[in-house]
């Protein structure tokens, strides 16, 4: 758990420092988004020198572009090694894709400001918090401590890492303290039904029509304990959607009566030969998906997490289905 003394030291090395590199975890979603979003413009507003980065080579999610990440770059700015690395929502140094160990190493100084309890500390100062709900809202302490003003622009992006972050307040980690976060953010000006508009309605007729193809893979396994549904080049190519397009489908497959884990397997349109991504989530607070995909090679909280596999999606599924059994 984060203390005041980390918030506090996070806040001396960006005060020490004009010049931020702020940068998210590969294939972000609206936490990763939120908080690069939120604490980047908070800090460009208050003079600081601030380029953005999210790393992948995938087109970013269409339901965040609202958020203004026109200027969010994909590799890693040439002057990268002249700035502070502010990396938000990453639990991992590789998480930052194939230039994440060495943008980290090459950086001026470092800091890791996360909520994935599998965190490798890998920043120079770590500002991590397992039991936070979200990043946003620790990004969200991170603001007061410097005296930053929140604008609304600001308040809106920390309110989507929020709501996405906590299934719209439905997940287990929908506290009492991402509550009483909204409900600042709603005092600052957010509009909660224009953020829901913004990101669950107005769907492309591409992403319906993918979520249908998607969702006609299903396989009920372990005697139904288990949901997957599988997303492959071919349905991108049929729907001419993007991988981000699959997003939310797995809580289709999570709310399935009976259904202890679900597993999306993505063979990802910019992918070559066998790898495959596989997103877990678990519908049992007792069931920990971050212990099965750190077993892949990847990692997560104990009801979300992902990993990558070199391998078939039968080899993805044969690896969760042997975890779980184990359990």
């Amino acid at each position: 758990m984060s203390s005041q003394s980390d918030i506090a030291a996070a806040a001396a090395l960006l005060r020490e420092h004009p010049r931020i590199l702020v940068a998210c975890h590969e294939s972000p979603d609206g936490d990763a988004l939120g908080s690069l979003i939120g604490v980047g413009r908070s800090l460009q507003d208050a003079g600081w020198d601030v380029a953005f980065w999210a790393p992948g080579d995938a087109p970013l999610p269409a339901d965040y572009l609202w958020l203004g990440l026109a200027d969010v770059a994909r590799p890693p700015p040439a002057d990268a090694s002249e700035r502070v690395l502010l990396a938000v929502d990453c639990g991992s140094a590789e998480r930052l894709g194939a230039d994440g160990a060495a943008t980290v190493a090459g950086a001026v100084a470092s800091l890791n400001l996360d909520h994935h309890g599998d965190n490798t500390r890998f920043a120079g100062v770590n500002l991590v918090d397992a039991a936070s709900p979200c990043a946003t809202i620790l990004v969200l302490s991170l603001l007061r401590e410097l005296g930053l003003p929140i604008s609304l622009e600001v308040a809106e992006a920390l309110y989507v890492g929020v709501v996405t972050d906590t299934g719209r307040f439905m997940y287990a980690n929908a506290t009492a303290e991402s509550h009483r976060v909204a409900a600042e953010l709603i005092e600052l000006g957010v509009d909660p039904a224009e953020i829901f508009r913004r990101i669950y309605e107005g769907k492309p007729a591409a992403r319906v029509e993918l979520m249908a193809r998607i969702l006609s893979s299903l396989e009920l396994r372990l005697d139904g304990r288990l949901a997957v549904a599988y997303v492959t080049i071919a349905d991108l190519d049929a729907t001419n959607a993007g991988e981000a397009d699959s997003e939310g489908v797995i809580d289709f497959l999570r709310s399935i009566e009976g259904v202890e884990v679900a597993a999306l397997v993505r063979a990802p349109r910019s992918g070559e030969g066998k790898v495959h991504k596989c997103s877990l989530r678990s519908a049992q607070p007792e069931i920990d998906v971050a212990r099965i995909a750190h077993v892949g090679g990847g990692g997560g909280h104990t009801l979300a997490a992902g990993f990558t596999v070199d391998g078939s999606a039968a080899d993805a599924v044969m690896l969760i289905e042997r975890e779980m059994t184990r359990a």
